[in-house]
């Protein structure tokens, strides 16, 4: 008989889960074939001063985090990393993208670059705000 335990160390729950979920998941519709994306804005001194971070997997790249410091922002430098990000999804063969922004972010960031709602959990993080879900075809 099996039993429930909650562990303290998860470093081997963590690797069993993902490998029977990635199994299961595979056998359905194919491998994950999942490549990490990395994209960075560096200052003159090669600082990184914004960046980008994702994933290619299956035919889509989910959005994980972008953030541009504060003294580059309203340059277009976040533009130019999605744009980025999305030639990197279509040379990967993605078909879209998907990601999640709070309301205390940027969420009339990515309506402007042709991204459309298809989510939003209320009260995210905090009472009075929320997160949102956004998608884009490529």
């Amino acid at each position: 008989m099996a039993t429930l335990r909650r562990e303290i160390d998860i470093a081997e729950t963590k690797e069993a889960v993902i490998a029977g979920l990635s199994a299961y998941n595979a056998a359905r519709v194919g491998p994950r074939n999942l490549e990490p994306l990395a994209l960075s804005l560096r200052d003159e001194d090669g600082a990184i001063v914004g960046g980008l971070i994702g994933e290619l997997k299956w035919q889509w790249l989910h959005v994980d985090l972008l953030w541009i410091d504060k003294a580059h922002r309203g340059r277009g430098h976040g533009e130019a990393l999605v744009a980025m990000a999305e030639q990197a999804a279509r040379d990967h063969g993605a078909r879209g993208v998907y990601l999640a922004t709070m309301s205390l972010q940027a969420p009339d960031f990515y309506p402007k670059l042709g991204y459309k709602e298809y989510g939003r959990l209320e009260d995210y993080p905090v009472a009075g705000h929320h997160i949102l879900q956004f998608a884009k075809a490529l």
